[in-house]
């Protein structure tokens, strides 16, 4: 996910497809396990949805994405993923067995959700998405329909409860994610090679066919799905974002809407959604509606904690939060807590740095809407109404920023970090920006031009 810079000011927008393709091959490939289409997993255009406690969705823009989960005490598996054998992307491989095992060894002491949800808001981020349950099976909260979680494991610790009630006291949109599949619940009846080349049981022991499903099986997973979200929109107070991952219908989303009216819904549960979504890349050309890209930033190429993967700087970040709010898309930037439930600290550094920018140039990304970027801006830029334009010049980037089709000159250009003034000139049509060597930085440098 390095590659975004590359993306706007060496080798221009359409290479991105190509720096960011392998995040990419790992995400279809994952939908295709979890039964979504390519229409679900990728760019288009989804329902409108009109209700008034919804409408901060386009407007925040940046969201904060948690993986948590039993998986961090490995340190070097993806969450669930790494159950998988003979995968054909990078990730660490056990057996079902021993991944289920690392539930008995996992004791997130150090996870505090009030502190990560105000050093979040202090970083910019306007709402966040907790996973609940992932595809392994484990609720992170004490349901009446699991036998797997922290009621059996944790003492009743309720991770969601604290989650939710730290967003609700700092302000902070409160997302919850929930995976329908249930690979434990369905283990003895999954082949766990992910090549299809032979047929592996929960050891990874080669058998000659999986056993056939009792009758019920499946439907008594999709009324146990159904009453657990039950229980997340009903438990926990005002919840604004629900985001599947996988399933078909085990709840429909009218019923999401009667228990949560101004729920915003994405959709990857077979049904249209709220908005329209791209997952480890950003999209490849600008879509209708509303958009969010997820991407993994700590670590930087999956999604549960990793004790050697990189990292995201702020910088990265802002860059690619910047290229999405250009077209007026949402960026769900993840991070995978320790397991101790800490912060990494590469995340909390990036956050600092995040936070300084936003102190300066949030206003650019915040309660705006796509400029023309790249059709007729070559910077991505933002609007504010019809009297403000916010450019912003990516590190590397010093030729002349130019916007053509403008039908007047600007009152005023200034640099938003230190209210410097900067030059340009206005033709009739085009506006020329150029911003002085002295006051440029290596993270992206925001121009405000006011009309």
């Amino acid at each position: 996910m390095k590659h975004v810079r590359l993306f706007l000011l060496h080798a221009g927008f359409c290479c991105a497809c190509c720096a960011l393709a392998q995040n990419d091959k790992v995400a279809e490939a994952q939908h295709t396990i979890l039964g979504q289409n390519a229409s679900q997993a990728g760019v288009s255009t989804s329902l409108q949805n009109t209700h008034p406690d919804a409408q901060w969705f386009p407007r925040e823009g940046f969201g904060l994405f948690i993986h948590f989960g039993i998986s961090s005490v490995h340190g070097g598996i993806d969450l669930s993923w790494g159950m998988l054998a003979n995968k054909s992307w990078e990730d660490g491989e056990i057996t079902p067995t021993e991944y289920w095992a690392l539930a008995d060894r996992w004791n997130p002491k150090r996870f505090d959700a009030d502190k990560i949800v105000r050093l979040a808001k202090r970083a910019g981020f306007r709402y966040i998405v907790f996973t609940t349950k992932h595809h392994d099976g484990y609720t992170m909260w004490p349901s009446k329909y699991s036998d797997f979680g922290v009621e059996q494991k944790l003492k009743g610790r309720d991770l969601v409860r604290e989650f939710t009630d730290a967003c609700h006291k700092h302000g902070i949109k409160v997302g919850l994610y929930y995976s329908p599949p249930d690979w434990r619940f369905d283990a003895p009846y999954r082949n766990w090679d992910y090549s299809g080349r032979s047929v592996l049981d929960v050891d990874h022991h080669k058998i000659d066919k999986l056993p056939e499903k009792p009758a019920g099986h499946d439907e008594a997973r999709r009324e146990r799905a159904a009453n657990q979200v039950r229980e997340l929109l009903t438990q926990y107070g005002r919840v604004d974002l629900l985001w599947f991952d996988g399933g078909n219908r085990e709840i429909t989303n009218d019923e999401v809407r009667r228990l949560q009216p101004g729920i915003v819904i994405n959709r990857r549960n077979g049904e249209p959604g709220d908005f329209g979504d791209s997952e480890g890349a950003l999209p490849t050309k600008r879509f209708a509606g509303w958009f969010e890209t997820n991407d993994p930033c700590w670590p930087s190429r999956w999604w549960s904690y990793s004790t050697s993967d990189r990292m995201d700087t702020g910088a990265d970040v802002i860059e690619k939060l910047v290229i999405l709010r250009a077209w007026g898309g949402n960026f769900l930037a993840n991070v995978g807590p320790a397991p101790d439930g800490s912060i990494p600290p590469e995340a909390l550094q990036a956050w600092e740095e995040i936070g300084q920018w936003m102190k300066h140039s949030g206003e650019s990304v915040y309660d705006v809407t796509g400029g023309d970027f790249p059709e007729r801006h070559n910077q991505p830029t933002t609007l504010k109404g019809d009297s403000v334009i916010y450019v912003h010049a990516f590190p590397n980037f010093h030729k002349a920023i130019e916007l053509r089709n403008i039908p007047a000159a600007p009152k005023s250009a200034a640099l938003l970090r230190t209210g410097d003034p900067v030059a340009f000139d206005y033709d009739g049509s085009t506006l020329r920006l150029q911003i002085s060597p002295h006051l440029r930085t290596r993270c992206v440098d925001t121009v405000k031009l006011t009309w």
